[in-house]
C-alpha cells in the first residue's frame, strides 16, 4: 500500500523549492537572489593599488568634465548678456557724416544756438503740417510775419515722409509734433538689417527731417531779419535753448485751418466772401509783450493780406529765395536736363493724393491738349483729328460737332499743317520710333514727365502721352544721374534722404525745360512754374 505524505510536509517542500522572488504568504519570509554586480570601486574597502589609480583617474576626468561644463555655461551666459546689452551697437553711425558736408547753404548768420540769456529778444513760433509745399507756404508766411513784427523766427525743420502730418486743431497738432519727435531714438539707426526692429523704431525710417538751409539759400533774407533754426518741434527745446516757460508765451490757438488772417493795414478788411473767419492786424500783434508768440497753422497763399510796400517787397524776396540750391540736387537735375537736349517740354503731373487722384484721366487729357495747342501749335480745328489718331476715337464734343466724321486718320486740316519746330538734336535714344509723317514731326520733341504715379513708364493712365510723344522720359530713365543721392542722409536723424529727394529732382528737371505745364490746383505745380521755371538761369529757349 502506498504511503501517504502529510499535507503539511508537501506544503513545506513546495515553499522550499519556490523561487526567491515569490511574494510572501502567511508570514513566510521573502528571499532575495544574490546581486551579480560588484560594488562600485569607490565603495570597495580593500582595493588593490592598481585599481585605486584607475579610480583616481576616473575621478579627475569627472571633475574636469564638470569644470568645463560650468565654464561653458558661464561663457554662454556672458555672451548672451553682452549681445543683449550691445544689440544696437552695430554698425556705428555718426550723424555728422551722413550727408554732404556742403548741406548748409550759407547758414552762418542763423544757427541753432543759445539765445536764452538775451532777455530783450522776442520770438515767433508756429506749427507746420501737411506736405512739403504746404510747409513751404507756411514758412514763407512765417518769415514775413516775423519780419513785420520784429521777432526772431524759430525755424522748424522740414518734415518729409510718405504720410504727411495733416492739419488738426492747435492742441492736437502740438501733441502730434511732440509724439513725432525722434529724440532718444538714435539707436534705431544701429539695428542691423537682419534683425527685427523694436516697436519704437517701426516708423523711424518712414519720415525724416531736414533744416531749411540744407535745401535753399536763404542768406539774403537772413541778412534782413533774425532767424533761429530749431532741430526739433518739442516744447522742451524752447525751454532748454531759450529758457522760456509757459508764462513767457502768448498762444494764439486755432480751431480750423482758415480761422485767422493777418493784415498789415488797419483800414483794410477781408472780403465778406473770404474763407478766413477772423482778421488780426499786425499792430495788435506788435503790442503783445510776451517773449514768445506761439501760432498754429500759417498755411495758405492768401493768409497774409499785405498793403505796405515794404512788406510786399520782402515777400517777393522771400519767394525768390525758395529756389532749391543744394549742390547735389542741382548737379543731378542739370545732368538730366543736359541729357534731354537743348529743347524739351516738361509736365508736372500730380496724382498721388486727395482730389488729384480722383481725376487723373481728366487731368492727363487736359494737359495733352494744352501741349498740342498751346506749346506745339496745333490749331483748335485739328483737335478732333488728333483725338482720332492718338486716342483711337473722338470725344463726345467732337462727335456732336462732327456727326459724319469717319475713321480717317489724316484729314485735310491735319495733313496740311506745317508746325514750326526747332532743329532737334537728340542726345538720348527715344522710347519709341519717332514720327515720320510731316504733320507729326513736331511731336518728336522730348517730353519729360515729372509725376508721382507709380511705374509711369507702363502706367495705363499715361498711354495717350506715350502714343503721342515717342521721346517721352521719366526720372526712372536716369539712374546714373541720381546715383550720388543715395549716399545722402539727414543731418538730424541719419535716415536716408534718397526716396524723399527724388520729387525735388523731378521738379527741378521740369523747371529747366523750355516750357512746363503743371497740374491745375497743385501748389507743387505752381511752385515749379512760378519759381523753378521762371527763375531758372539756364532754361533753354524754344518752342
Amino acid at each position: 500500500m502506498a504511503r501517504m505524505i502529510p499535507y503539511r510536509v508537501t506544503q513545506a517542500s513546495q515553499r522550499a523549492n519556490a523561487s526567491p522572488s515569490v511574494s510572501l504568504e502567511r508570514g513566510s519570509y521573502r528571499m532575495h537572489a544574490p546581486n551579480p554586480r560588484p560594488l562600485p570601486a569607490l565603495l570597495q574597502g580593500n582595493t588593490p593599488p592598481a585599481r585605486r589609480s584607475i579610480v583616481h583617474e576616473i575621478n579627475r576626468n569627472l571633475a574636469l568634465l564638470l569644470f568645463l561644463l560650468v565654464v561653458g555655461c558661464l561663457a554662454c551666459f556672458a555672451s548672451a548678456y553682452y549681445l543683449f546689452t550691445t544689440r544696437w551697437a552695430y554698425p556705428q553711425v555718426h550723424l555728422s557724416n551722413m550727408s554732404n558736408p556742403s548741406y548748409e547753404v550759407n547758414a552762418s548768420t542763423f544757427t541753432d544756438r543759445q539765445h536764452g540769456g538775451d532777455m530783450s529778444t522776442r520770438y515767433l513760433a508756429y506749427l507746420p503740417h501737411s506736405g512739403f509745399h504746404n510747409q513751404r507756404i507756411a514758412f514763407e508766411n512765417a518769415l514775413l510775419l516775423a519780419y513785420a513784427l520784429r521777432r526772431t523766427l524759430l525755424v522748424p525743420p522740414i518734415r518729409l515722409g510718405n504720410k504727411p502730418m495733416r492739419y488738426v486743431e492747435f492742441d492736437a497738432l502740438m501733441q502730434h509734433h511732440e509724439l513725432s519727435s525722434k529724440d532718444g531714438l538714435q539707436h534705431c539707426l544701429q539695428v542691423p538689417p537682419y534683425m527685427s526692429r523694436p516697436l519704437e523704431c517701426l516708423t523711424y525710417f518712414e519720415s525724416t527731417y531736414l533744416p531749411w538751409t540744407w535745401l535753399i539759400n536763404i542768406s539774403s533774407v537772413a541778412a534782413q531779419q533774425d532767424l533761429l533754426l530749431r532741430s526739433t518741434m518739442s516744447q522742451q527745446w524752447i525751454h532748454d535753448n531759450l529758457g522760456l516757460d509757459e508764462k513767457d508765451a502768448y498762444v494764439l490757438r486755432d480751431d480750423s485751418p482758415y480761422q485767422f488772417r493777418f493784415l498789415d493795414t488797419y483800414s483794410d478788411t477781408s472780403p465778406a466772401t473770404d474763407r478766413y473767419t477772423l482778421d488780426i492786424y499786425f499792430r495788435d500783434l506788435v503790442n503783445i509783450p510776451h517773449r514768445l508768440l506761439q501760432l498754429g497753422t500759417l498755411f495758405g497763399t492768401s493768409r497774409l493780406r499785405l498793403k505796405h510796400r515794404r512788406n510786399v517787397d520782402h515777400r517777393r524776396a522771400i519767394r525768390q529765395s525758395m529756389m532749391f540750391a543744394n549742390p547735389d540736387l542741382v548737379h543731378a537735375s542739370s545732368s538730366i536736363a543736359r541729357a534731354l537736349g537743348d529743347f524739351y517740354i516738361a509736365i508736372h503731373l500730380r496724382t498721388g493724393d486727395g482730389h488729384f487722384k480722383k481725376k487723373v484721366e481728366k487731368t492727363v487729357n487736359s494737359i495733352w491738349w494744352k501741349i498740342l495747342h498751346d506749346v506745339v501749335g496745333f490749331p483748335s480745328s485739328a483737335k478732333c483729328d488728333l483725338e482720332s489718331v492718338f486716342y483711337g476715337n473722338m470725344s463726345r464734343d467732337c462727335v456732336l460737332d462732327n456727326p459724319n466724321s469717319g475713321s480717317e486718320t489724316s484729314s485735310p486740316s491735319l495733313a496740311s499743317l506745317t508746325v514750326a519746330i526747332p532743329a532737334l538734336t537728340f542726345k538720348i535714344q527715344c522710347r519709341s520710333p519717332r514720327h515720320r509723317e510731316q504733320a507729326y514731326q513736331s511731336l518728336n520733341v522730348p517730353l519729360y514727365v515729372a509725376t508721382d504715379l507709380r511705374d509711369p513708364s507702363s502706367n495705363p493712365g499715361l498711354d495717350i502721352l506715350r502714343r503721342t510723344f515717342p521721346c517721352i522720359f521719366f526720372l526712372g530713365d536716369f539712374p546714373r544721374e541720381t546715383q550720388a543721392l543715395k549716399r545722402l542722409g539727414s543731418p538730424y536723424d541719419g535716415v536716408s534722404l534718397y526716396p524723399f529727394l527724388l520729387p525735388f529732382v523731378d521738379a527741378m528737371v521740369a523747371g529747366n525745360a523750355s516750357k512746363v505745364i503743371g497740374t491745375e490746383g497743385s501748389t507743387f505745380s505752381k511752385f515749379v512754374s512760378e519759381i523753378l521755371w521762371s527763375s531758372s538761369p539756364d532754361r533753354p529757349e524754344g518752342l
